[in-house]
């Protein structure tokens, strides 16, 4: 059913998505089916009806070796068989696959080849079009335009032969098509035939492939059974034995937890004097930090003080001199104003004086000519006097007009002059800007001296500081290797105690066989004074039991003195473990609270959480409750050590990491934050 879906999906498909059939050529041909053929028939996987011989031969074999014995022999041919019909299964598969992919190949080259006929047919129809509209053209133009019937008889011979050509090539591409279509035709009848042949051997390599699976599960199914049988059998024997350790276990801890009580009291004496040490070294250092910070403070404040003096008396100067600047400014414009006052007040009336002498000689001029026209008679009688008249005017005139030009000269020579004056004074003006940028750019630079000395002096006081911190760092960060060391002691007085407990173990079976032994003799001895009864030995028994008797009842009230003494010590000892898990918390949050050099970072507050919501070292314990003697097994004394070693490798690491990681400037916040804390 899969493999005609694919076939259906592959005719669906679009022919024309793809890139064009002559581009991609058919690349199986039947030769290639053939060789499928052969490749199906060849021997080389091995076919379903040697496998199932196989399992016939072999089942039985099986059985009976199953019947007969259980040796892991039979699991070895088991999955031998097994390994062996996964890889011919595996094989069949790459089989099935290879046809699949063969038959899918087929069917796209067919697809490929009805795609091209497809294009065929479309240029076949265009060039029908065309054809028809070239033979419709020339009628057309021929009933328009009936005086150009040699040309178009030029041009209809020409399509003639065009149409000629056309038809010779619409007669091959015809012949071609039909040598296609019988080709097309062949080579489908041919796969179709194929196809049909393969999928009749598919279908009966998986007829062949179920009756072997079936087989293979069925004989899965015994195996599994047969293997949940033994793996039930093991795991009663596994509860059984469990149990019995157990057992042992408990007895054996119980032995154990008086002998490793007294050695971890005094680990935990020796781990209270450690951690008072740390703890008196770290507030010797924060005091140290806190006297640092406070004096660097108090000199920046200093230095920021006599700075911020500086820079208003230097602003106070420069706003005195820009102030005389801005009023000399003030003083140039009202003098350049006045000036530009006076200039247009004498312009304006020379040019009124100059239009009213105009005016006058218009007047002039029209009254002579009147004068003229009037007495034209009295004027050819008299034309010397009126000629010399006339030169004295025009000298007059002349002279009049170079008093004229003479005063327009000086008026420009002033104007020019007033100009230079102007350009001056903006020169000056420049100039003064310039000096005044200077003096400002001086001022800047000095300034970005003095910042630069302060931040320069900042920086190496911060170094100072830094260093310092650094110093603090080393030897907080040596506090935690002391305390491996610590702990590494009480990791080896835990052995030297375990050593111990085991030779006193050993000690005391030898001393309980030996009281065996004295026993039995006594019984010996017993039963022997039974047979004859002497008065002598039975006093002697009986006085030896009295003393064995009491040395039992000394024994027993040793055993419950210590054990009210070991209660009183652990009591008084977790009530002082109390008040200084107390007192740390409220030095941790009075020093966390109080502001001081470094802010509460992210991880600082984590700490503070946890130092809060921190629990105490053996077990959650109210202040009035009384604590019973075995609170802690040997297995969680183990333990414990093995974490408080994973924990300090860790807190070694990271700090580490914030060393490489984090700028110098960072450093003492988060370096506070990661300080060791009493681990919980």
């Amino acid at each position: 059913m899969r493999f005609w879906c694919l076939l259906a999906e592959l005719a669906d498909c679009d022919p024309s998505s793809g890139a064009s059939p002559h581009s991609q050529l058919s690349t199986v041909t039947p030769e290639d089916l053939g060789l499928l053929e052969e490749g199906l028939a060849s021997p080389e996987p091995l076919s379903l009806e040697e496998v199932s011989e196989r399992y016939e031969s072999s089942c039985p074999a099986s059985t009976a070796s199953i019947l007969e014995q259980d040796t892991p022999k039979r699991w070895k041919q088991l999955e031998q068989w097994v390994a062996d019909l996964q890889a011919e299964v595996v094989s069949l598969r790459g089989h099935k696959a290879r046809c699949e992919r063969a038959t899918l190949l087929l069917l796209r080259e067919l697809l490929q080849v009805r795609a091209g006929l497809q294009l065929q047919d479309s240029e076949l129809k265009k060039l029908q079009q065309e054809v028809q509209q070239v033979a419709q053209a020339p009628e057309k133009e021929a009933l328009q335009f009936p005086g150009l019937k040699s040309q178009n008889q030029n041009q209809m011979q020409a399509l003639d032969k065009r149409l000629v050509e056309v038809r010779e090539a619409l007669t091959q591409i015809r012949r071609k098509q039909a040598l296609q279509d019988s080709e097309r035709k062949g080579a489908e009848q041919e796969a179709s035939l194929r196809l049909a042949e393969l999928t009749g051997k598919l279908k009966q390599e998986e007829r062949d492939r179920g009756v072997a699976c079936g087989a293979l599960q069925k004989s899965q199914e015994e195996a599994s059974q047969r293997v949940d049988q033994e793996v039930a059998r093991m795991q009663a024997q596994m509860t059984k034995l469990g149990e019995e350790m157990s057992l042992r276990f408990l007895k054996r801890e119980a032995k154990l937890c008086g002998f490793l009580q007294k050695s971890f009291l005094a680990l935990e004496k020796r781990m209270k004097t450690s951690e008072s040490a740390r703890l008196r070294a770290e507030s010797g250092l924060r005091e140290e930090l806190e006297s640092w910070w406070q004096q660097l403070q108090e000199l920046d404040a200093k230095r920021v003080q006599a700075l911020r003096g500086q820079c208003q008396q230097e602003e106070c100067h420069l706003l005195e001199q820009c102030r005389g600047l801005d009023k000399a400014v003030i003083q140039l414009t009202k003098f350049v104003q006045q000036n530009q006052v006076s200039l247009n007040r004498v312009l304006l009336a020379e040019q009124k004086a100059w239009d009213a002498k105009g005016h006058l000689e218009d007047s002039r001029a029209g009254e002579l000519a009147t004068y003229l026209q009037e007495s034209l008679e009295a004027m050819q009688l008299a034309s010397e006097l009126a000629q010399q008249e006339t030169h004295s005017a025009l000298e007059l005139l002349r002279e009049k007009s170079q008093a004229l030009e003479v005063s327009v000269a000086e008026l420009v020579r002033q104007v020019k002059d007033m100009s230079d004056h102007f350009l001056a004074l903006s020169w000056k003006l420049d100039l003064q800007e310039q000096t005044l940028s200077l003096r400002l750019h001086k001022a800047q630079n000095e300034w970005e001296v003095a910042e630069k000395r302060s931040r320069e002096s900042l920086a190496r006081s911060r170094e100072e500081a830094e260093a310092h911190l650094r110093e603090v760092q080393k030897k907080v960060d040596s506090l935690p290797r002391q305390i491996e060391a610590v702990s590494d002691k009480c990791v080896l007085h835990k052995s030297d105690s375990d050593l111990k407990i085991s030779t006193e173990t050993k000690a005391r079976k030898f001393e309980v066989e030996a009281i065996r032994q004295e026993l039995a003799s006594l019984l010996s001895s017993v039963q022997l004074l039974r047979g004859g009864n002497p008065g002598r030995k039975i006093a002697e028994i009986q006085g030896k039991l009295a003393t064995f008797q009491n040395q039992i009842m000394k024994l027993e009230n040793s055993i419950q003195d210590n054990k009210t003494i070991q209660n009183l010590k652990f009591n008084t000892e977790t009530k002082l473990r109390m008040e200084e898990m107390a007192t740390l918390r409220e030095s941790m949050m009075r020093l966390w609270s109080e502001e001081g050099p470094w802010a509460l970072t992210l991880g600082s507050k984590r700490v503070l959480m946890s130092l809060v919501r921190q629990q105490f070292f053996i077990k959650d314990v109210g202040p009035g409750e009384v604590v019973p003697v075995n609170c802690w097994g040997m297995y969680q004394a183990v333990r414990w050590l093995q974490w408080k070693a994973v924990l300090m490798n860790l807190v070694a690491r990271r700090r580490s990491r914030v060393v490489l990681e984090k700028p110098l400037g960072q450093k003492p916040a988060h370096r506070l934050s990661s300080l060791p804390l009493s681990p919980k």
